[in-house]
């Protein structure tokens, strides 16, 4: 049981939650960047997590020359820039591939899915004891603020990050607002608060929300609601009426809700647009069919498919021949991992762009690691950090190219590797923020936000 001073300080007060219903509760977030930015695009980011590691093989980079136990069954296709060819599972990717850039040369640091999660999610290799360093979402959130009332600045659909500690350095007033259930289900929640149409459409049942949220925060680990900061950010949510209207997918026209994709992840795409529409900064979608689960068996809803790869990445629905009776399937009535991508991220480029949006932000698609070269005894691939394929389109980003490359087997890469550091160099660039700027000087010494360089031919 924590101390009744403990519970005073995570609970909202009486007299917080009698403002709400004058409207008293402005954000007053930093804005560090104001004046050094002037002038210069307000940049967002979607940065869709690959959770489990993408095979470069079956997405960005094939290898048809390569042996059999290599290459594996499926060509390549030709693609709308000459020259370029990616897996014939995408074949939606592959008439807008002169929207994005291909970084084929990217290599991680480790093989384990926590160690490499941080890595991609920071910029910075884990030390012994745990991640030191935020994740982008969160140290974006620290330095620009919301940018409209009653919209949190970060986002994570279903959450924000797997095995991490997103916010750090910065304290958990940073985190994202991580959205829970299925987007198209009326009972979604938003940091733990119901915002769905009607939930809260009288005081009485919003200062309900606030209590029970209270109660909980006094036993959250994670102390988020410690924050003055983040229960403003709560009550604005709550009373703007901002989030109520971007969660509502029933807005969109259901023939853009079917390009998206009529699944839990197609649909998850389509609210990380509309959230950026609203004035979010920073949205992280895991592509996972399951909520975002790991499985215990060979295959489990990620792209963490160590057996029957090509059957899981096609469709989860059946169960397919040979899986032995002791092996978990996670059976799912929609479409596997190719084609919902495929679907979801082909029509978020032409939306972004329909709607003036690409041009202001950043779409990131990557996972942990790539897939190693030969496919193993069970039909699927396993972690390999060596080699792997990054897309990135939008803002600033060059179209239409593509950036390194890998040897005639996939092993590593032949040209210039780029690291996880230069990712993250990259990505707050592309935001406006100076990779190498000290921004936090209550850390014990001058410490940069990123320790890379920018990716070569990556930016227009």
């Amino acid at each position: 049981m924590p101390c009744q001073e403990s519970r005073q300080a995570h609970t909202l007060s009486r007299r917080q939650a009698l403002q709400v219903g004058v409207g008293l509760f402005g954000l007053n977030l930093p804005q560090l960047l104001a004046a050094a930015q002037s002038g210069s695009k307000d940049i967002s980011c979607i940065f869709i997590f690959l959770a489990g590691g993408p095979s470069h093989f079956e997405t960005f980079d094939p290898k048809p020359d390569a042996p059999a136990e290599i290459r594996g069954p499926w060509r390549p296709t030709s693609t709308s820039v000459p020259g370029t060819l990616i897996c014939e599972k995408m074949p939606l990717m592959a008439q807008r591939m002169d929207k994005v850039s291909i970084i084929r040369s990217w290599r991680g640091k480790s093989g384990s899915h926590a160690t490499g999660s941080q890595h991609v999610a920071s910029g910075f290799f884990p030390p012994a004891g745990g991640q030191h360093f935020p994740n982008f979402g969160c140290l974006v959130s620290a330095l620009y603020g919301s940018r409209v009332h009653g919209v949190p600045p970060h986002f994570g659909i279903p959450f924000a990050a797997r095995y991490t500690n997103p916010s750090s350095y910065l304290g958990n007033a940073y985190s994202a607002f991580d959205i829970e259930g299925d987007p198209t289900s009326p009972d979604i929640k938003v940091g733990g608060l119901r915002v769905a149409p009607g939930r809260f459409d009288n005081r009485r049942s919003m200062l309900t929300q606030l209590d029970n949220l209270g109660r909980l925060a006094a036993n959250d680990d994670r102390g988020v609601f410690a924050s003055d900061k983040f229960a403003s950010e709560a009550i604005a949510m709550l009373t703007s009426g901002a989030m109520e209207r971007a969660m509502d997918l029933s807005q969109e026209p259901i023939k853009l809700r079917e390009r998206y994709g009529m699944n839990i992840y197609g649909q998850r795409v389509l609210l990380g647009r509309r959230l950026i529409e609203a004035g979010a900064r920073f949205v992280t979608i895991n592509q996972a069919v399951q909520g975002g689960l790991f499985g215990d068996g060979k295959t489990n809803g990620t792209w963490d498919n160590h057996g029957w790869l090509f059957d899981s990445m096609i469709s989860f629905a059946h169960r397919p021949t040979g899986v032995p009776a002791d092996s978990t399937w996670h059976s799912y009535k929609g479409p596997g991992n190719l084609p919902q991508l495929d679907m979801s991220l082909s029509t978020l480029l032409d939306d972004l762009q329909e709607r003036g949006l690409l041009e202001t932000t950043l779409v990131v698609a990557m996972g942990e690691f790539g897939r190693t070269p030969k496919i193993n005894k069970t039909f699927g691939r396993d972690h390999y950090p060596n080699a792997g394929s990054v897309l990135m389109a939008g803002a600033s980003v060059a179209r239409g190219a593509v950036i390194g490359a890998t040897d005639q087997h996939g092993t590593e890469p032949r040209t210039r590797p780029y690291y996880p550091e230069d990712f993250a160099a990259s990505i707050y660039h592309a935001l406006g923020i100076d990779p190498h700027g000290t921004y936090f000087p209550r850390l014990p010494r001058p410490t940069p936000i990123a320790d890379g360089g920018l990716i070569d031919g990556l930016f227009a």
